[in-house]
């Protein structure tokens, strides 16, 4: 549910600079276009997907299965991404499984759930799992281990670990990722210095990629006072807004027994289904307790 308020949070402000984004607005959810006020983008509808699946799989998941659920619900998404689109047309056309580039942030706003299905010490098969279902329409490395990197941090998350312990353990799986893609080390600069406290750098304008989202979930994270001020914190530094402040909810919300109550603006959110919500949660709760 925090996941979905910070989505709506974000969505009138996408592509928006930081002078764009008016404060005292924020949580009034103005419409965006001929949305709805309060909607969501399918940064939700994604991530409720791949819960979906993962529970009614039980945790069995292959790629056609997943990219035949995309390519029926992806015509009713607001938003959806061009590398996405891109993705279930080349499925549906050719019955291909694996993108063979895509650097957006595609598949790390939908891998929370990897890491909510998986405790802490199933490393390696969260790592699969996020892989596996991520390639199916971002094959780019850095779209990859972004992805695992949310995943990992969901994980650690919801087991109630520190901030900065979630933090750490997303830098670890990023960098050990890197090292088996040979990136060049440059190449998470941004994650480094997001954790350092220094970004965005000034010069950097609004981009839809997958480390500079990620690197501003890091910056919101490691500066977090409270749920609902770090979703607007992570909507005021402009860009992807919707995608930043809707993991930084999902990541902090799911250490809470009660997020919703600290969430302002929820009652004026639209929200999935209840039942489905609860039921899918459900279900997490037992892939996790019998996960290895």
């Amino acid at each position: 549910m925090a996941y979905a308020a910070g989505d709506a949070l974000g969505v009138p402000w996408e592509g928006s600079t930081p002078d764009e984004v008016r404060w005292e607005a924020l949580e009034a959810l103005p419409a965006r276009g001929n949305w709805p006020r309060g909607a969501t983008s399918d940064d939700t509808e994604q991530l409720l997907l791949v819960a979906v699946y993962l529970v009614e799989t039980n945790g069995q998941v292959d790629e056609r299965g997943f990219l035949g659920r995309l390519a029926k619900a992806l015509p009713g998404m607001r938003g959806a991404g061009p590398t996405t689109q891109a993705a279930v047309r080349r499925f549906v056309a050719t019955g291909e499984l694996h993108a063979l580039e895509g650097s957006s942030i595609g598949a790390a706003m939908r891998a929370l759930p990897f890491g909510w299905a998986t405790p802490v010490t199933a490393t390696g098969h969260r790592r699969e799992l996020t892989i596996r279902m991520s390639r199916t329409t971002h094959g780019a490395p850095e779209a990859i281990i972004s992805a695992c990197v949310v995943a990992e941090m969901a994980a650690w998350a919801i087991e109630q670990h520190s901030v900065d312990a979630v933090i750490a353990a997303g830098l670890r799986e990023a960098e050990d990722l890197a090292q088996q893609h040979a990136l060049h080390p440059a190449t998470l600069q941004p994650l480094r210095q997001a954790i350092k406290g220094d970004w965005p750098p000034n010069t950097a304008g609004p981009t839809l990629d997958a480390f500079t989202t990620v690197a501003s979930v890091l910056r919101i994270l490691r500066e977090a006072n409270g749920l609902a001020t770090a979703m607007k914190h992570a909507v005021a530094l402009g860009g992807d807004t919707d995608t930043t402040a809707a993991i930084v909810g999902g990541i902090l919300g799911c250490q809470l027994e009660d997020a919703q109550s600290q969430i302002p603006w929820l009652s004026n959110v639209g929200m999935p289904d209840t039942s489905l919500i609860e039921a899918t949660a459900a279900g997490l709760y037992e892939l996790r307790r019998t996960s290895h």
